[in-house]
């Protein structure tokens, strides 16, 4: 099921289209007949609020099919990771991907983008810093950084954190721990492991935070054995005693 939602942006008109329940696309200053069922309320709240300078990261359920070749979906994953208020060239984010000369194929695949700001290709940039090869126009891709930098110096930010009910909510304050949805493991944000994964451009889209270990936990993720031996073994132990009783 198809569903559309209008909204009003400092860019220009937002078209957020949806199926099955999932954010597809967003489209800027599209014109469009909305037809909204209400399942892209979080999309759209999740938007007002990054525009407000309130929300750093977004936490929504994607459905990136049928677009996007395999190289595409790395370039995508490798775009998540680069953090809110910062740029990136293209030529780094190739070689980030393992293709160092793929410069031209990262910029074809950021075009190809069918999610922007949620997937935030205008953190992007030339070599030389400069504002090219933005779909929606320089100026715009002006506009959302200067946006980033300023709510990133003033302090402003929220982080959205799972909580121990498994449920995403902002919070002021940085995660602690990150974990991977679809593994259920919890681990330290500086996780040799998990950064592996996201320079390959892996990882990213499954990424959840927490705000410390105890909520990891309640949520039903159970620690690293890489970062956090300790946790693992105690974690492990636990688990023996139970099955043993």
């Amino acid at each position: 099921m198809e569903s559309r939602v209008v909204m009003p942006s400092p860019l220009g008109p937002l078209v957020l289209l949806g199926r099955d329940r999932r954010l597809a696309a967003i489209e800027m200053g599209a014109d469009a007949e909305p037809a909204d069922d209400g399942s892209l309320a979080a999309a759209r709240t999740q938007l007002e609020a990054y525009f407000a300078g309130e929300l750093l990261a977004f936490d929504l359920d994607l459905d990136l099919d049928p677009p996007g070749t395999q190289f595409d979906r790395r370039v995508w994953d490798a775009v998540r990771a680069i953090p809110y208020g910062t740029t990136v060239s293209y030529g780094r984010l190739a070689a980030r991907l393992g293709a160092p000369r793929a410069a031209r194929a990262v910029g074809h695949a950021n075009g190809r983008n069918p999610l922007p700001i949620v997937i935030p290709c205008h953190r992007l940039v030339g070599a030389d810093g400069s504002l090219t090869g933005y779909r929606y126009g320089t100026e715009r891709k002006r506009l959302l950084l200067e946006h980033e930098r300023a709510h990133d110096a003033s302090g402003s930010k929220r982080y959205i954190l799972l909580g121990a009910d498994r449920q995403p909510y902002a919070s002021g304050l940085r995660g602690k721990l990150g974990g991977h949805r679809r593994s259920r493991v919890y681990g330290r944000l500086d996780c040799p492991g998990a950064l592996r994964w996201i320079e390959k451009g892996h990882y990213v889209h499954h990424r959840v935070f927490f705000a410390d270990e105890t909520t990891a936990i309640g949520a039903g993720y159970r620690p690293c054995a890489r970062c956090l031996p300790e946790e693992y073994a105690r974690s492990r132990r636990d688990i023996g005693a139970l099955r043993a009783s």
